[in-house]
């Protein structure tokens, strides 16, 4: 019977596979946001320095083996803990300074969470969750894995 049962629902539904990018708890891993992501998806932190108050942000490429490529930084003035010599390409642009050309690769990305820190994490440009929204001073990991997705056939 349960053989018969699986082929029905083979016929009925695809079993596709897809990318899925979580936010979760370092320790307790409780998850506070998932969506489904495509290799090529731009993954943008937005920050404020924390000792220099100023906006900063990192550019991410999804890989297709589930990796963030980092490849841009952009910021408005140089200060603490702000790196100077990343990337191949380093330029002014409307009083902003935008390196690019990083190519540093991540398995996933730990921090621990600021909500005075962190203003945003958007997912093409559009916002995925804001940094008030993500527990203050918990460990977080951003990480993205390959799951299976059962669909239903079209008709």
């Amino acid at each position: 019977m349960s053989i018969f049962a699986f082929v029905v629902l083979l016929f009925l539904f695809k079993i596709s596979e897809i990318q899925r990018l979580s936010i979760i708890n370092q320790n307790t891993n409780k998850v506070y946001l998932t969506t489904e992501v495509v290799p090529g998806d731009k993954l943008t932190y937005g920050w404020i320095h924390s000792l220099e108050h100023i906006p900063w942000t990192e550019d991410y490429y999804i890989q297709k083996n589930n990796h963030l490529l980092l490849y841009r930084i952009t910021l408005s003035a140089f200060g603490a803990g702000i790196p100077h010599n990343k990337g191949k390409l380093t330029r002014v642009e409307d009083g902003t300074i935008v390196m690019e050309e990083i190519n540093e690769d991540f398995e996933e990305i730990n921090w621990i969470h600021s909500q005075t820190a962190t203003e945003y994490i958007q997912l093409n440009d559009q916002t995925l969750i804001k940094g008030v929204d993500l527990p203050h001073h918990e460990a977080l990991k951003l990480k993205i894995e390959k799951r299976l997705k059962l669909c239903r056939r079209s008709q």
